[in-house]
Parts: C-alpha cells; structure tokens; sequence
C-alpha cells in the first residue's frame, strides 16, 4: 500500500474523482442559468407584443380603445406569460403603456427547484404625429 501512494501516478485518479465532481455542479448550475435567461427572454418577448397590444388598443388609428388590459392579457398568454400589471397615462401629447409579466421556471440547484422570472415593457405613442391632441 506504501508503494501505491508513493507512486507518481497515484495522485492522478483523486484529483481526477474530484474534478468529475466539481464538472457536474458547474454544469447543473449552468443548467439553471440558462433556463434563467431563456425564461426571462421568453418573459420580455411576451410583455413587449403585450405592450405594443395595449398600445394599439389606444392607438386612435389602429385600436378601438375598448380594453388595452384584455388586448395585453391575451399577448402575453399568447407568449406563455401571465400579465402581472398595466398601467397607462401620458400628458395630451403621448400615451405610454407599461405591462410587467412573470413566467415560472423549473431549476435543479438554486431557488428551491422553482423561481419567476418577470420583464416590464413599455410601450410609446405620439399622438401628436398622428395630428391629435389629447387623449378622450
């Protein structure tokens, strides 16, 4: 046994044991932050197409202006989100939409095997470029 531990080669195959290791905890906790990143892109997808539908809803020229939260419900279900908030206002020159949505994410190590990832976009209107003045 004496032999063995003071042979060269000996030290390679710990070292080794304890690098496969260290490889598997890096690549799980690589694996959470892409799911991360990829459900905060899908999140951000869905709440600028919920925003621009809110706004387009508002749109004097697009929009029917009856129900921009349902108009931003449906975009952001559409693209695998929940609409958390809408808020809306302006001054007479412009409306600006902000829509806030969160999507759940399945992780392996960290957050306790579930985390939300939420997005915020606004969308901007001028009102004046279309020749209106205020908002009705």
């Amino acid at each position: 046994m004496r032999k063995f531990a003071a042979a060269d080669t000996a030290g390679v195959t710990p070292v080794a044991a304890v690098m496969m290791v260290v490889m598997l905890l890096v690549g799980v906790v690589l694996h959470d932050v892409a799911a991360l990143y990829g459900a905060h892109a899908v999140a951000q997808t869905a709440a600028d197409a919920a925003a621009k539908a809110a706004g387009l809803e508002l749109s004097p020229l697009f929009g029917v202006g009856s129900d921009p939260a349902s108009a931003a419900r449906e975009y952001a279900s559409r693209n695998g989100a929940r609409l958390a908030s809408l808020s809306y206002g302006g001054q007479s020159a412009y409306i600006w939409v902000t829509v806030r949505v969160e999507r759940d994410v399945g992780l392996l190590v960290m957050a306790g095997g579930r985390a939300k990832v939420g997005a915020t976009a606004r969308c901007y209107l001028d009102l004046a470029a279309q020749g209106r003045s205020s908002v009705r």
